[in-house]
């Protein structure tokens, strides 16, 4: 390929190999005298266990284990975590967290749970023992109106209240507005369903103690800490974390029950045990994502000037809280205040139990959440108001001048251009002769109509990153990294740093993530911080490696090393044609020449990266639909979106990160939601029968442009690219679709924006307009 660089449109390396079928996940990995588990799962939402028989399984052809709730406390094995962020003015010990052990003992509660893990010489086996296991059930009120209290101690089902902003404040703009408009919304609950199911594969060495865990998930180090310190009981060091390829996560993949029994079971039978999620169970026990309700209030003065904005929400957290749980619903909420100098914010977060699965952070964690509440309260507004909502946009914009800008929720966002993102987009659009194309929709009986979204994201977040970087004998270059690729090109971005800075072929570059025995730590992946984070590292050790050529090289050509200049691969004295190559020095390190004292012949290096701030990526989305009048089916037509995220390491691998963003906040507006019978609590959506997900064809080519300014807050001055594409499409849709229907009178709608539910609100609508 020759040497890359940073900003080169490169394709991604490893696609070759994946579309060959060549990569390696946890479902590839088979070992000799491996066993398969299966898990027997919960099929009422809240029930009594009386007893559980497994006498006649345990009996089974291939049988080797049945593990009960019983048998797991019976070793004191740990429970799930739960990971406190640091969080100002936050009371921890206030929060309500359920013990969640690996598998239910006395109460199960939602359909899903885990309630006995079974473990055959086949698969086939172990899901026959399953059925032979007789589980006594008392069912018990799980969905009924009045929401039965789902734990005997937590009044009101209520694990935690958080307060954000100023309230006196708050206050006091709301009471001298003009306006104060209101809007009750609704951010439905989704499944990432990957490509990927989870599935765990763990080896147990008795001789050693050692257990080597294939799964995959975004933090391989955080997985091990997991199963040794909270687990097991046990050290570090006799676990080794593999994650392999990784099909898809989004916030997903983290730390289940199902893994923790994998390996309790490998460590029990002294041999290999398999365990993989199929479909089904895969959208019942899978960690769900959003799932809130606020209720939000803008107030205004006469001219539009945003003076306050007072935002209560729930979020519903499942049964039990995910690990994450704090995440997703009290960090990144600086979102909330977005693109607009709203002086006066406060925000009160209600964290609610109830009989369904847990959710957790999902692509954006919180961040698109909040901007839907505020890009569509912004457009309730201008229709209450009668402002034009592009003007009560314009004229309340934080501008570049105003960098660096502290937010009234705490963040301090230090750079971004969010008018020129929003006149961008609307340039794109063509929006200046939008009525004209809705005038020719109208004649062909179709309702059309644009919406347009800011935003501006937390991303990446104070932290520290890590990359290990080496040569080999033969030139080849190893990059070790801290973090976890599951599908967002990690490899081929940091083939281009470290190609470029040290002018190496990046066929010569080998990267490496997800094992824990590769490298000391790392932090994983997740909230876009591998471009600003992951890459910092990697630059930050390409610049110590180079260091230590430029004192062989020194030596070699016998000048001092501040004489060295280094590029392009080659390492010359100052003012002269005399150099040395990459080449020759690896020679000299591997050769074993004795090198004079001071210099170590060694070509490694371990590097760190911490960030002292976040950064803070931003966009501006505009679309326009076609609203069918006889069917309710909602048309994307046109799409556009405009990005700043700082320097871009790779076009190609941004605009899929915006591509795959659009597709899932359009998706989670148009078809996507998870459904609970509302008196059962039983799963609606338990298929893709009935999870709907989008296709290709239900969307039209993305118009993409890039705004970038320049973050100072990392070395590659990049911002994270993974998020902003979903928190601006969800708005973006839903605005459009609204305004295609405000010629009826309709005001608002809550997502997913189905055909049966656009219709209906159609029909209705048209019903009272003809009195």
């Amino acid at each position: 390929m020759g040497i890359v660089s940073i900003g080169q449109p490169v394709p991604r390396h490893e696609d070759p190999i994946l579309l060959r079928g060549e990569g390696r996940y946890t479902g590839d990995v088979t070992l000799p005298n491996q066993a398969y588990g299966y898990v027997l799962r919960s099929p009422h939402a809240h029930a009594q266990i009386n007893s559980i028989t497994t006498s006649v399984a345990i009996t089974a052809p291939g049988v080797l284990a049945v593990l009960t709730g019983q048998d797991y406390r019976a070793e004191n094995l740990g429970k799930l975590p739960l990971v406190v962020p640091p969080i100002p003015n936050f009371d921890v010990e206030s929060v309500y967290h359920p013990t969640r052990l690996a598998l239910a003992n006395e109460v199960v509660n939602f359909v899903g749970e885990e309630v006995a893990f079974v473990v055959a010489e086949t698969l086939d086996q172990a899901k026959d023992a399953a059925e032979m296991i007789e589980v006594d059930y008392q069912i018990l009120p799980a969905m009924e109106d009045g929401a039965p209290q789902v734990w005997p101690d937590c009044p009101d089902n209520l694990s935690f209240k958080q307060e954000m902003g100023d309230r006196e404040a708050t206050e006091a703009a709301f009471t001298a507005a003009k306006y104060i408009v209101k809007l009750r919304s609704i951010v439905n609950r989704s499944s990432a369903n990957t490509i990927e199911a989870r599935g765990t594969n763990a080896n147990y060495d008795p001789a050693t103690g050692h257990c080597t865990v294939y799964v995959g998930t975004q933090g391989a180090f955080g997985m091990r800490k997991t199963l040794a310190e909270l687990i097991f009981n046990d050290t570090e060091n006799n676990f080794r974390v593999i994650t392999g390829n990784v099909g898809g996560s989004f916030g997903m993949k983290g730390v289940y029950a199902e893994t923790f029994l994998t390996v309790w079971a490998s460590r029990k039978l002294h041999r290999p045990v398999k365990w993989e999620n199929e479909r089904t169970d895969s959208i019942l026990s899978d960690y769900h994502g959003r799932d809130k309700i606020s209720d939000a209030e803008l107030a205004l003065d006469k001219n539009g000037k945003f003076l306050g904005l007072r935002v209560t929400t729930i979020a519903n957290l499942g049964t039990y809280l995910s690990p994450l749980a704090l995440m997703h619903t009290i960090l990144s909420n600086g979102g909330l205040v977005g693109v607009y100098t709203t002086p006066a914010v406060h925000l009160t977060i209600k964290g609610v139990f109830t009989h369904t699965g847990s959710t957790n952070p999902y692509r954006g964690s919180n961040r698109p959440d909040v901007a839907y509440v505020l890009e569509r309260l912004i457009d309730v507004a201008s229709a209450e108001t009668g402002i034009d909502r592009f003007e009560l946009r314009r004229q309340n914009f934080i501008s570049p001048g105003d960098m660096p800008y502290k937010t009234p929720l705490g963040p301090t966002y230090d750079c971004g251009d969010f008018e020129r993102n929003f006149e961008d987009a609307l340039k794109l659009i063509g929006h200046q002769n939008f009525e004209e194309r809705r005038k020719g929709a109208k004649a062909r009986g179709k309702y059309r109509g644009l919406g347009v979204a800011n935003n501006v994201e937390n991303a990446a977040g104070a932290g520290t990153e890590f990359a290990d970087i080496s040569f080999d004998a033969n030139g080849n270059v190893n990059v070790y990294a801290g973090t976890t690729e599951h599908g967002q090109g990690h490899p081929t971005m940091y083939r281009q740093v470290v190609s470029q800075l040290l002018g190496i072929d990046a066929d010569k570059i080998a990267i490496h993530e997800g094992d824990t025995d590769k490298m000391e730590q790392g932090n994983g992946t997740g909230g876009s911080r591998v471009s600003s984070l992951g890459t910092s590292a990697a630059r930050i050790a390409s610049e110590a490696i180079i260091e230590k050529g430029r004192h062989i090289a020194a030596y070699l050509l016998e000048a001092g090393s501040s004489d060295i200049e280094f590029s392009n691969g080659s390492f010359e004295v100052a003012g002269t044609d005399r150099s040395v190559s990459w080449e020759r020095i690896v020679g000299v390190v591997f050769s074993g020449d004795q090198l004079p004292d001071g210099i170590k012949p060694d070509l490694s290096v371990n590097a760190h990266f911490e960030a002292a701030a976040p950064n803070f990526p931003s966009g501006c989305h505009a679309c326009e639909v076609e609203v069918d009048v006889d069917t309710g089916k909602v048309d994307i037509i046109r799409y556009v979106g405009v990005s700043d995220v700082g320097n871009v390491i790779n076009p190609l691998l941004l605009n899929g990160q915006i591509y795959g963003g659009i597709g899932q906040g359009a998706g989670q507006v148009l078809m996507e939601g998870i459904l609970y019978d509302p008196e059962t609590g039983q799963m609606q959506t338990g298929s893709f029968l009935d999870y709907a997900m989008p296709r290709a064809s239900d969307f039209c080519p993305f118009e993409l442009a890039d705004n970038p300014t320049v973050t100072k807050v990392n070395p590659m001055g990049s911002k994270g690219a993974g998020e902003v594409g979903t928190a601006c499409a969800m708005p973006a849709v839903v605005n459009a679709v609204v305004d295609a229907l405000s010629p009826l009178g309709i005001k608002h709608l809550d997502m997913p924006v189905t055909s049966q539910k656009t219709w209906a609100v159609i029909k209705n609508a048209i019903t009272e307009l003809k009195g």
